[in-house]
């Protein structure tokens, strides 16, 4: 997967997608990563409104698809990643 973003996808992107699309990829097992905006933001360097932002951004781009959308009393966010949109 790591093979084909890099080789199809990465150019295409901003950095701050390439941030977050690459800590979701590090956090995933078998294209799904459970992770929380917050502690996404706090290793690219971003803030967490900008990762919620970002995330959205990927999704318009059919990079990602939010399974879960986490929060307070609702668990962790799960996302599945993809290395290239889906046609």
């Amino acid at each position: 997967m790591l093979n084909q973003f890099v080789d199809v996808t990465m150019s295409t992107l901003t950095p701050r997608q390439i941030k977050v699309w690459l800590t979701l990829f590090r956090d995933s097992k078998n294209g799904v990563a459970q992770t929380a905006q917050t502690y996404i933001a706090s290793r690219t360097g971003l803030r967490r409104p900008t990762v919620s932002a970002v995330i959205a951004e990927l999704e318009a781009r059919g990079l990602v698809r939010t399974i879960h959308s986490g929060g307070l009393n609702r668990g962790i966010s799960r996302y599945e990643i993809r290395a290239a949109a889906i046609l």
